[in-house]
């Protein structure tokens, strides 16, 4: 039973991918990947000597940003094309339930997305590297843990995608992903002078609301700091899994309720 949901699953995936090629989505990608080229071009060639830690910092930046944008678009408009091109019936008529459909989607986004990082990851090292920054190990894990957030991310944008339009879920979405550090540190300044059912709201919100902040190393690499430990990165994949199921499970429930 298991094996024949992964063969939905990857065929469902495949289709995604494969459909946002010949919509030239990934090309998208390559032109942002040029752009960040470029922009590091001008500033090696005004010398790159004591602007190692800026370099370094606006490449990640643009990595950063990037991936977010690139990760929530595609998932956004995922399900309500299906819907809206009427294209989910077909798909719907065969024995694939509405649950594989929505995983289905969500594993060929997260693979699209994981792409897009790659593509930035590489023009970012080797840019960096052509003027002499190593970024070193710590650069690797720095993309793992993007990719940890680009999983999370393409899950909640999925999930909703079945409760708004597709132009209200790019906007909650990348708020999210943008303020999720200030809405950390809000909330843990809030809770020291909040109390009773504040109280208990505020720090609900905390735990609910992903932390995408412990996801960045952004910092880190530009200081050259050494590898996190391995621990680390294994118990941040199990907070992002954690956050992906509850945000996929909910997408389901609410999925298969929704009239078509």
């Amino acid at each position: 039973m298991l094996r024949r949901k992964w063969v939905i699953w990857g065929a469902l995936s495949q289709a995604t991918v494969l459909e946002s090629v010949r919509r030239k989505d990934l090309y998208v990608a390559m032109i942002l990947s040029f752009l960040m080229i470029g922009m590091a071009a001008l500033v090696g060639r005004f010398g790159v000597q004591g602007l190692d830690i800026f370099l370094k910092s606006a490449t990640l930046t643009v990595i950063n940003l990037l991936s977010v944008i690139l990760a929530v678009v595609f998932s956004a408009r995922q399900l309500p094309e299906e819907i809206s091109r009427r294209t989910i019936y077909p798909l719907l008529a065969r024995p694939i339930s509405r649950t594989d459909l929505l995983i289905g989607k969500f594993l060929g986004v997260f693979c699209l997305a994981g792409l897009g990082l790659l593509v930035f990851g590489l023009i970012g090292w080797g840019t960096l590297s052509v003027y002499g920054m190593h970024p070193g190990v710590i650069f690797w894990q720095y993309l793992v843990l993007r990719l940890f957030v680009l999983m999370l991310l393409c899950a909640v944008t999925v999930t909703t995608s079945v409760f708004l339009t597709p132009q209200a879920t790019v906007t909650i979405t990348l708020l999210m992903a943008v303020g999720s550090q200030a809405f950390s540190q809000s909330t843990l300044l809030l809770d020291k002078t909040s109390s009773g059912f504040g109280q208990v709201l505020l720090r609900g919100l905390y735990f609910v609301i992903p932390e995408l902040n412990l996801f960045d190393l952004s910092g880190k690499v530009s200081h050259g700091w050494n590898p996190i430990p391995t621990w680390v990165l294994a118990a941040l994949l199990g907070y992002a899994l954690i956050h992906t199921l509850v945000a996929l499970s909910v997408g389901a429930v609410r999925f298969r309720k929704v009239a078509l």
